[in-house]
């Protein structure tokens, strides 16, 4: 039998910050790319104190002092230690008392967390600033900063959701310095709780392109931690995605993303075609009911059609129940369902990522760190600042759930493949139904 790793002084630390964070979240108390760097920065700085008491057995721990350290992210708390004699301590990255922290410092913070910057600019920029520069200290924190964010990738979720919006977007990674490129898929979920919060559930690096095992392994992460009723998916067109969704959330509507079918009219159907089919889609949007577009979308179709598009005019006729979906939902909230514009933002945000680092990433350390970092800084805002408008009308939203998720429970089990099912993820599956018997 193999022997059982000897925990680690790091180890020991990333178990009790885990704990933490779990009682903040019981507590109900968001976990921001904030709450990360000032329990990082403060494991860190006492890891160091430590570090230097043994190498100082003369001196001792004495206690510590507060600091708040302003960055344009927000504030970090800190809890700076103290040794009792003398002022020979002092921790790395903890700039002087009355100096600015300006951008080039965050910047360094956070190339640290991604390895965005190789070893001697990351020495010269600790030069200009004042601040000590130590190998085995940085290893420390980079350690850190990953041991978080697989906490972060793993971390419950709540029940219900009124929207989660997924999709994927294609790059290259590097696995060694002599590797040649790989093709990835990225793919990123954004929720929006049933008070109007918009919150990134996570992403999922992937090896090769786009798969539909790929989108299974995704819903079935979703359940896994604890996601159980979703009022409506936004996705792009994925063939097979929309029986899968059907799999795993039987009740929740699928709305297909209307700036992929626009794009996709564009190229097909020249410009008087899509400027003509256009028209039709705009007048699509103001429908007050879902029955009300039924003879709109028809006549879509028949546009297509007339513009020597055929193929496309079959796939779209039996997709009008997955490009209307929105419809079912209250007139005033329809304008935040019906794209996936606000992954397609956060794509646009890894781009530029990927441009920054020549193109592509050098490994998947490095895509991850940058990844994690890249969603944070949206998803704190978003913890702050819910939709208004959702959250408005979230007694409505409310209500609706309600309604679907109210159905004969033997009527939703009836599309769960169960024995496929049971055989991964029985626990988490046996808790879904025990929440939706008891709703």
């Amino acid at each position: 039998m193999a022997r059982k790793r000897k925990l680690t002084d790091l180890d020991v630390k990333m178990i009790e910050i885990a704990k933490q964070y779990k009682q903040r979240q019981e507590r109900g108390e968001p976990i921001s790319i904030m709450t990360l760097l000032q329990d990082m920065l403060n494991s860190f700085f006492k890891a160091q104190r430590e570090l230097f008491l043994m190498d100082n057995p003369d001196n001792s721990a004495n206690g510590f002092y507060d600091r708040d350290m302003y960055l344009s992210m927000g504030k970090v708390r800190l809890k700076v230690p103290r040794v009792r004699f003398g002022n020979t301590f002092r921790p790395a990255l903890l700039p002087e008392k009355w100096r600015r922290v300006d951008k080039e410092y965050e910047n360094t913070l956070l190339a640290f967390l991604a390895n965005g910057y190789s070893r001697s600019q990351i020495k010269q920029t600790l030069a200009k600033l004042n601040l000590p520069y130590s190998e085995d200290s940085l290893s420390t924190l980079v350690d850190l900063i990953y041991d978080h964010l697989n906490f972060y990738k793993k971390q419950p979720l709540e029940q219900k959701y009124f929207a989660i919006f997924i999709d994927a977007y294609h790059s290259k990674l590097k696995k060694s310095e002599k590797a040649s490129l790989q093709k990835i898929s990225i793919f990123v979920a954004v929720g929006i709780t049933l008070e109007g919060h918009k919150q990134i559930l996570g992403y999922w690096v992937k090896e090769g392109g786009e798969k539909l095992p790929f989108w299974n392994e995704i819903l079935q992460d979703l359940v896994a931690r604890g996601v159980c009723e979703v009022g409506i998916f936004i996705t792009d067109d994925f063939s097979g995605l929309n029986k899968l969704i059907k799999k795993y959330f039987p009740l929740s509507h699928h709305q297909l993303c209307w700036v992929h079918m626009k794009r996709n009219l564009r190229k097909h159907l020249g410009k008087q075609g899509y400027h003509k089919a256009n028209k039709v889609i705009n007048r699509l949007k103001q429908c007050s009911t879902f029955e009300e577009s039924v003879p709109l979308w028809q006549e879509l179709i028949n546009l297509i059609k007339e513009n020597g598009s055929k193929n496309m005019a079959k796939i779209y006729m039996d997709k009008h129940e997955l490009y209307c979906a929105f419809l079912n939902w209250p007139e005033e909230v329809r304008k935040y369902i019906y794209t996936t514009n606000v992954v397609e933002n956060i794509n646009s945000g890894i781009e530029l990522m990927r441009l920054e680092l020549g193109g592509y990433f050098p490994s998947l350390k490095s895509l991850e760190v940058n990844l994690f970092i890249q969603l944070s800084n949206p998803n704190d805002l978003w913890m702050r600042k819910p939709v208004y408008v959702i959250k408005s009308y979230q007694y409505r939203i409310r209500q609706m759930m309600e309604l679907i998720y109210s159905k004969d429970l033997n009527e939703q089990l009836e599309h769960f493949e169960l024995n496929h099912f049971l055989d991964n993820n029985s626990a988490n599956l046996y808790n879904n139904v025990e929440h939706l018997h008891n709703f």
